[in-house]
C-alpha cells in the first residue's frame, strides 16, 4: 500500500466518522423535506468524491454535461473499477441514486449516506428481491430523482462491455424517463491495474451521451433496447480510447 492508498483509507474513515452528526441531521430532515435532504447529502458526497480523486492524483476530463436534461433520468454506464461511482458522483451537476451490490450497503456508516440519495442494493442470489429493486427504482424516478445503473452486473477487466443483464433498462421503460449513457475510461489505472493495493495518478475520461427514450427508438431497436444501448456505449468507449491514444 503506497501513500495515496493510505491517505485514501484514512480520509474515508475520517469522513464516515466526523460526518455522523450531519448524516443524522439529514436523516431527520428527510422526514419533513426530502428534497432538501437529498440535495445536501448529494453535495456532501460529491465533495467527498472530489477529494478522493485529488488524493489519487486523478486527471479527470468530463464531456457532455450539457446533455443531461433537467428531468430525472436513468444513467446507464460501463463498469470497470470501484472508482467509476466516485468519478461519476464527483461530476454530476445534480445528485443521483445508484444501484450497488448488496455488500456495499453493509459497510459501517456508509449505508446511511447511500440511503439519503436513494441508492438501491442488488442481491443477485434472490430473483424476487431483484424484481422488487426495479419496482423501487421506478418509484424513485417517478418521485423526481435520477438513478444510475451498471447493466453488466460486474466489473469488466478488458474494457469490452459484457452483455447487459435482463431488466437493466426497465426503470426507464416503465417510468418513461430518458436514458443517458455514461462512458468512463481510465479508472482501472487508478487502482485495479496496480499491484499491492496501490492507488496511482491516472487520466480518466467521462462522457455523458445525448439522452434518448426507449419509446422514441425505431421499432426494431425498441425491441432490443438493451443491445442498442450497449452498442452505443461501446462506441463511446472506443472513441474515448482512440482520443487518448492519439495524444500519447
Amino acid at each position: 500500500m503506497n501513500i495515496r492508498s493510505f491517505r485514501t483509507v484514512l480520509y474515508l474513515a475520517r469522513y464516515l466518522s466526523t460526518s455522523q452528526p450531519k448524516r443524522r441531521k439529514l436523516q431527520k430532515l428527510a422526514q419533513t423535506d426530502p428534497d432538501l435532504s437529498f440535495n445536501q447529502a448529494s453535495e456532501s458526497l460529491k465533495g467527498m468524491c472530489r477529494h478522493l480523486l485529488t488524493i489519487a492524483g486523478t486527471d479527470l476530463t468530463v464531456h457532455g454535461l450539457e446533455n443531461i436534461p433537467e428531468e430525472p433520468v436513468l444513467f446507464v454506464g460501463n463498469h470497470s473499477s470501484y472508482f467509476d461511482i466516485v468519478v461519476t458522483m464527483a461530476s454530476l451537476p445534480r445528485g443521483s441514486g445508484f444501484v450497488a451490490k448488496d455488500s456495499i450497503g453493509k459497510i459501517p456508516g456508509f449505508k446511511g449516506w447511500m440511503d439519503l440519495i436513494h441508492c438501491l442494493y442488488l442481491d443477485r442470489s434472490d430473483l424476487k428481491k431483484g424484481v422488487q429493486m426495479i419496482k423501487d427504482g421506478i418509484g424513485i424516478i417517478q418521485s423526481g430523482y435520477s438513478m444510475m445503473v451498471y447493466p453488466e452486473g460486474t466489473r469488466s477487466k478488458t474494457g469490452q462491455l459484457a452483455d447487459f443483464k435482463g431488466g437493466a433498462l426497465k426503470m426507464a421503460q416503465r417510468s418513461g424517463a430518458p436514458i443517458v449513457l455514461v462512458a468512463c475510461t481510465g479508472t482501472r489505472d487508478i487502482y485495479e491495474n496496480n499491484s499491492r493495493l496501490n492507488i496511482m495518478p491516472a487520466k480518466v475520461q467521462l462522457t455523458f451521451d445525448k439522452p434518448f427514450r426507449i419509446e422514441d427508438l425505431p421499432k426494431e431497436e425498441r425491441r432490443f433496447a438493451a443491445r442498442y444501448a450497449k452498442d452505443r456505449l461501446q462506441q463511446l468507449l472506443d472513441e474515448q480510447k482512440a482520443a487518448a491514444d492519439s495524444i500519447k
